[in-house]
């Protein structure tokens, strides 16, 4: 290429930038930058155009970080592992904390996915407890059938009570007397029993971890009671508030209750002769000598609704008439067996008094 040895390439290059610079309308070279003249065959030329045009644009668009005063305190680096070795993060709510009682709670229902039960499960677990729903046996549209060695024995149950069961009293009854025989089998040193009509005081959990401390000679505790009783007060629980009672009579209720294994093999050995309501069994524990204790002021309340149990009392079966001259003779019998059991432990049962103030909230509870 032919070059004017009059002109230095240095001010050929300078003024061949500054002519083609000058006729940039509005900053930019447009097309006529490349096509104009002669000055685009020389490569210097073309590459110092181009530096000033394109590169100060390109610079500005790339960084664009502000600038760090150098008085602030130096911003620390977060490590970014890879993938495959990080740990997902458990929300706060969702991390498992340890159980207040190591007693698993059962609750009878045959609604498991009814209102009642959704509240008792979220306080169960409110209260860290280990507490799920166990299937109740429906008896209301029959006499449910029945397993192992359990029998009806109707017979008893018309001299005793001068009725006969009702359906839906034996699908109880077999409900708590199942669940019972469930935790004897799978081994459970312990099980506390609920039925799905209650709710739990705020104090539930903590006095249950302390209660399933107690001696193996405590057998059955009951969490509440329909029925005011004279009790020895045993011992006063750590809060200072419940206390552990020997009721000299029964309670009335299983609406819920902890037994140990010693308690689970006296009531499948007694129980299995079905002739009177599951809560009249435990109301006569001095029959098969049950250590049944209770715990005042109650640590359960019931639902104010309409049982769908139908009692034996109400529209009672009739029995024969010679039944009920003898019904007198039977239940004096069973009175002075239970007065014999009664001074036999005097010391697990005396001196015995009536509480002075309400023992639950449940509205039902009698004197």
């Amino acid at each position: 290429m032919a070059h004017d040895a009059s002109i230095p390439p240095e001010d050929g290059i300078t003024k061949g930038v500054s002519a083609l610079t000058s006729k940039r309308p509005g900053g930019s070279c447009g097309a006529r930058l490349f096509f104009s003249a002669s000055w685009w065959k020389s490569p210097v030329i073309l590459a110092t155009v181009v530096a000033q045009e394109f590169l100060p644009g390109l610079l500005a668009t790339t960084s664009h970080k502000p600038k760090r005063n150098p008085l602030s305190p130096p911003t620390r680096q977060r490590r970014r592992l890879p993938l495959s070795s990080r740990r997902p993060i458990t929300p706060r709510s969702h991390r498992q904390r340890p159980y207040i009682a190591n007693t698993p709670c059962w609750i009878i229902t045959l609604q498991p996915n009814s209102d009642d039960v959704d509240l008792l499960l979220s306080a169960g677990k409110m209260q860290r407890l280990h507490i799920n729903t166990i299937g109740g046996i429906d008896g209301r549209s029959g006499i449910p059938e029945l397993e192992d060695n359990e029998h009806i024995a109707s017979n008893v149950t018309r001299w005793r009570h001068l009725c006969e069961l009702k359906s839906s009293e034996i699908g109880c009854y077999l409900a708590h007397l199942r669940a019972i025989r469930r935790a004897y089998r799978s081994g459970l040193d312990r099980v506390c029993i609920l039925e799905d009509d209650v709710q739990l005081e705020p104090s539930f959990g903590r006095v249950l971890a302390e209660l399933e401390q107690l001696p193996e000679n405590i057998e059955m505790i009951r969490l509440m009671g329909l029925k005011v009783r004279k009790r020895k007060v045993a011992q006063t629980l750590n809060d200072g508030v419940h206390q552990l009672v020997r009721p000299e009579r029964g309670w009335c209720g299983a609406q819920g209750y902890l037994i140990n294994r010693r308690g689970m093999e006296k009531v499948l050995k007694y129980a299995s002769r079905i002739f009177e309501p599951i809560d009249k069994v435990f109301d006569h524990f001095w029959q098969f000598d049950l250590k049944l204790y209770g715990v005042e002021p109650h640590l359960l309340w019931e639902n104010a609704h309409i049982s769908n149990i139908v009692k034996s009392n109400i529209h009672r079966t009739k029995v024969a008439r010679w039944l009920y001259w003898l019904h007198p003779f039977g239940k004096l019998w069973r009175s002075v067996g239970r007065h014999f059991y009664l001074r036999l432990h005097s010391k697990e049962f005396y001196p015995a008094e009536k509480p002075t103030q309400r023992t639950g909230r449940t509205a039902r509870i009698k004197s």
